[in-house]
Parts: C-alpha cells; structure tokens; sequence
C-alpha cells in the first residue's frame, strides 16, 4: 500500500497552491552559475507583506515578522525560481517551487539538527542541487547543473559572503 506523504505527519514539508512571495529586485545580488543563477537577497517577511501578496489572507492566521539572508536559485536559461532557502532569524525554511503547477512546498530548517542555516543552504545547493531540482520537477536543469557541478561550487563560493552581509534586515 502506498502512502500518501502529504498526509502523512513524516512529510517532507507544508505544500501550498501558491508561489512564494516574489523576490524584490533592489535587494538581490545575482551570481552566475552555469546554469544555475544563484541571487541573494536580504529580506523581511511581515503580516503586512504576506496580506500584500495574497490579497489580505494566507493559508493559515499566523504571526510573521522576521528576516535573514535568502537564496533564490533560478534557471539560467528561463529566469524561473525553483528553490529558495530563506535563512531567517526566527524561523528558517527552504522552498521547493513547482513553477509548472504553482505550488511550492515549504520545509522547516531544523537549526538545532544542521546548525547554521546558511551554511546549510549552501552545502544543499553544493551537494543535492540536481536532486533537489529534479524533486521540483525540472530534470532537464538537474541533468545540466550535474554537468556543471565546479562551476556551481564556484557560485557558492562566491555567495557564502553575501548570504553573510544579507542577514541584517532591510528596511
């Protein structure tokens, strides 16, 4: 008998029928990757802005105000977000994003488990991309990015010290 993972307590993470929230352009920095971009943000999650995006609800009444350096990892060749780790101070948590069905699933960090959430980030886009690409349903990009491994181990080099900078809040 197969199980149902997204009713299972054991799933992976919370889906939800809508994208995240879209990235502010001001506050990004993008780096090349090959086929991958790799583009951090600095940024702050509010009630005001969650209301902003959906239209005065969310799925559920919950309390937001936090903030933290993110990374959005993207398609080069499409500009399409298909990962995003938001390394919050409170609540720290990563996105799987299904550009194809508008949905994305949304998986706690474990801080106390992995220890820093941005060195955890990083090490999953070093050493799980494709895989993590392929569960967004995008094999053709995993297939590309294992190609390219150097070259995206390069990339987040480079944005180790951004995602760094980026942990302080905008305003």
């Amino acid at each position: 008998m197969a199980i149902d993972r997204q009713e299972s307590p054991y799933r992976r993470g919370n889906r939800f029928e809508v994208m995240p929230i879209p990235m502010v352009p001001d506050h990004c920095i993008t780096v090349d990757a090959g086929a991958v971009q790799l583009v951090v943000e600095s940024r702050r999650l509010t009630n005001e802005i969650i209301k902003d995006t959906y239209h005065g609800g969310s799925e559920k009444d919950m309390q937001f105000d936090d903030y933290g350096a993110t990374l959005h990892v993207c398609g080069t060749a499409d500009g399409l977000e298909y990962l995003r780790f938001d390394c919050f101070e409170n609540e720290p948590h990563y996105h799987y994003i299904e550009q194809r069905v508008g949905a994305n699933v949304v998986v706690r960090i474990d801080e106390l488990a992995v220890g820093d959430p941005i060195e955890f980030s990083l090490a999953c886009v070093a050493d799980h991309l494709p895989e993590m690409l392929r569960n967004c349903g995008v094999a053709d990009l995993a297939d590309e990015v294992t190609d390219q491994l150097d070259t995206v181990r390069s990339g987040v080099d480079v944005v180790r010290e951004l995602m760094v900078k980026a942990r302080q809040p905008v305003s």
